[in-house]
Parts: C-alpha cells; structure tokens; sequence
C-alpha cells in the first residue's frame, strides 16, 4: 500500500483549506519573488480596457511572467502585441483550442492550421491544443481529434512545448499522445481535475501538471486526493484568467480572475501537501523556466 505523504488531508472540505479564502491584496516585493503564472489569457478581449492595471497588480503580487493560452488566429496576433510590449515575461502559445475546433467549419479549420503552420516557429509554446468531451463542446468529436493529431504532428516538428486542453476526454487523449510519442519538449496539461492514476500517465509523458482555482472549491475530490502524492517537480500552478476566479472572500464571483490571485490558489495546493505556499510558487517557476528555457 502506497504511504500517505506528508501533508495529506483525509477529509477534503476542511473550514482551513475549502472556506472562502479572504484576499487582503497584500503587496509583495518584486525584487523578492518572480514567479511564473502557468496559464492565463492575457490576451482575452475581457481584458481590453483593463488590462494596465492587471498587469500591475500582478506585478505587485510576486508574479511577473505569464503562459498564454491561444485560442484562435485573432488570438495569436493579440499575443504577439503584447509580447512586443511586456517583453520575454510574457510567454505566447499559439494554438487552435478545442472549443474553437468543435465549432469551425472544415474550411475555417484549414485555413486556421495553414496560418498556424506558418506563426509557430514564433512562438514559445504550442496551444492551447487537446480534446473536450464535455457537455458543452461535445460536438464534432472525429473533428477534434484530426485537429489534435495534426496540431501534436506540428508541436514535434518545431519542436514547441505542449499547452494541453483536456476535459472528460483523458483516454481518447493519452491513447494520442502515447501514440505519437515522444514530445522532447514537454509541456503542461492545463487546469488538470483529474485522479492520480490519469496525472501519473501524463507524467510518464514529460509533461506538466497544472493546478487552477478549482482546487480551492469545495467538491473535486479526485485531484485533491492526487496532489499529496504528485511531487512539487512535477506540478505547475495557473490562474487560467479571466477564467476560473478562486474560492476568495471579499471578490466578487463574477469578476474576472487575476494572475495576482496566484498565490492563493498555492496556499492550498500546500495545504494539501504540507509546504509553504512560497515553496509551491518558487518550484513551479523553476519548472516553467527550465520548460521554456529561461534563465
């Protein structure tokens, strides 16, 4: 039988850890931390005529880089103004999400993956790329994978790290991934909610577990279980802005989420294995920065 890790919680609903968290906005010295948000949107039209002050204030929470995750060809050219304008801190990721895939038209999904084909040797990661399966975006499954082999077949070919999409898809896509195998460049499946035994495999991949807000809700017992026994090395943390707002008192549920929201989501992720926020943030970066190269 396999030991319970240190800072594993029996009961997954603890006041400690799964009450609304209180935000006090606490201002962090940059010179102190420089972490890495693993996945936002920066880039999101919700974040138009915001998105100076975001910047600051995420700045002025210790987090100072930020993965993208891409949409779509509009997307992509947004990123790319940004990146001109914040410099190398901001990391672009150039992809066709699978939301995008299960709506476009045949010729709009040509045409989108010849426009990728040319933009992705500029950019620093390949994604947001994968399968969603869920009530939602269910739809043209058979279209969703061609796309996604298709993507996979260009990631290895310039060599691009992954930025993983997967939703109630996680056998369709490990049987792909496996498939096409190795990925040299690694990569992270994103705002993974999933069970042990699913991370594990994705592990054996290379790639990256991501953690989001949801982990600070009440209910997803699966991944909360699983995070105890996944190593720091092997675990990212990401805010998923404008998306997936953590469980905050004192902000309002329906505002955007933030990429200075990060650390709250870390103080639960150490809950759960019985670290410092600090140290959770500070391994995460470290390995974000050797995924994309940073020094």
């Amino acid at each position: 039988m396999t030991s319970v890790p240190r800072g594993y919680l029996s009961e997954f609903q603890t006041p400690k850890t799964f009450a609304k968290r209180s935000f006090l906005g606490e201002h962090i010295s940059m010179d102190s931390h420089q972490w890495i948000d693993a996945h936002c949107h920066l880039a999101s039209k919700r974040f138009t005529h915001t998105l100076a002050a975001v910047i600051e204030r995420s700045l002025r929470a210790g987090v100072t880089g930020w993965v993208q995750g891409g949409i779509e060809p509009s997307d992509w050219n947004r990123q790319k103004l940004l990146q001109i304008q914040y410099g190398k801190r901001f990391l672009t990721s150039f992809g066709l999400h699978p939301w995008w895939v299960a709506s476009a038209t045949a010729e709009s999904l040509d045409s989108a993956m010849k426009v990728l084909e040319t933009l992705l040797p500029h950019a620093d990661a390949h994604g947001e790329l994968g399968l969603d399966f869920g009530q939602e975006h269910d739809k043209n499954r058979l279209q969703q994978i061609s796309a996604f082999r298709s993507q996979l077949g260009l990631a290895k070919q310039h060599r691009k790290p992954l930025i993983l999409h997967i939703v109630r898809a996680h056998s369709e896509a490990l049987e792909i991934l496996k498939a096409l195998a190795p990925f040299p460049k690694g990569g992270i499946v994103h705002s993974f909610t999933g069970s042990l035994e699913i991370a594990q495999e994705y592990c054996k991949l290379g790639l990256l577990i991501s953690i989001g807000g949801s982990v600070t809700h009440k209910g997803y017992f699966a991944l909360k279980k699983a995070i105890p026994f996944l190593s720091l090395p092997q675990l990212v943390v990401e805010t998923d802005s404008p998306d997936q707002l953590p469980n905050l008192i004192g902000v309002d549920p329906q505002s955007p989420n933030e990429p200075k929201y990060l650390l709250e989501i870390a103080k639960v992720l150490g809950e759960l294995k019985g670290v410092t926020a600090e140290e959770v943030l500070n391994q995460s970066t470290d390995n974000l920065k050797k995924l994309f190269e940073i020094t």
